[in-house]
């Protein structure tokens, strides 16, 4: 009998693993067919505040101020912070790029669980509630991020498991590669802002620390993506057993 329970849970956890690698199919692919873009908004949307809110945690956790947080239809968003010192921007600067990452890393974890599945999404909408009553002060990012609640809300409540596990697997894998969708941003020393030329959070790392630029791109680009593959092994490749 023991065998057989074993045999149903394990089929049971392949089906659940098979929504991850859909996740990891529509972020991969989307962006490159027609349409596909738009469909992704959302969840890219959400990668934008995920990166803009890191930046705010990080320069509370170094000691400064997280004044607003600002949203855009672009895709561009904006965190405006203060009192964190020298050290302090390279810190909250890292913040923008690898929060997301660590973030996305326990929502794959949490999120691959049936009995956790439900409470990640609306944990995850709490957050982003909380943040658009706290510090997002632009109608667009008011009004799209307390959709993007709702929908998680939603299906958080009334849908199928295969759903949940779905769209925590997909919001985990936008978070884990934000850092590698702006690939060109993290290898960029400085960029245009309403015709002012703005330093990189990258370049503000290297400009606190030393070492130039690109090595902490390509650094960032390395721990986002080793984020992920543990979260994977974690979430999927263990309680699976498939190394033996």
């Amino acid at each position: 009998m023991d065998s057989v329970d074993e045999l149903v849970s394990g089929t049971g956890q392949n089906s659940l693993l098979a929504m991850f690698w859909a996740a990891a199919i529509v972020s991969l692919a989307l962006p490159h067919i027609p349409y596909g873009r738009t469909i992704l908004y959302p969840f890219s949307l959400m990668s934008t505040w995920a990166h803009e809110l890191g930046h705010g945690v990080f320069a509370l956790l170094a000691g400064g101020s997280f004044r607003k947080l600002l949203i855009f239809s672009n895709l561009g968003g904006q965190a405006h912070f203060s009192g964190v010192g020298s050290l302090g921007t390279a810190f909250t600067a890292a913040g923008g790029l690898l929060g997301p990452a660590i973030a996305g890393g326990i929502i794959i974890v949490a999120g691959s669980r049936e009995t956790s599945a439900q409470w990640v999404l609306t944990g995850l909408a709490i957050v982003v509630i909380a943040s658009v009553v706290l510090v997002v002060r632009n109608s667009f990012g008011f009004v799209s991020l307390s959709l993007i609640a709702a929908a998680l809300v939603a299906v958080a409540l009334y849908g199928p498991l295969a759903s949940r596990i779905f769209v925590a697997q997909l919001v985990g894998i936008q978070f884990c590669l934000a850092s590698w969708s702006s690939l060109d941003y993290m290898f960029t020393r400085h960029f245009e802002r309403d015709g002012k030329l703005m330093s990189s959070d990258t370049q503000q790392i290297a400009d606190a620390l030393i070492l130039p630029y690109w090595f902490w791109g390509g650094l960032v680009a390395l721990v986002s993506f080793g984020i992920l593959a543990a979260s994977f092994y974690l979430a999927w490749v263990r309680p699976l057993g498939l190394l033996g």
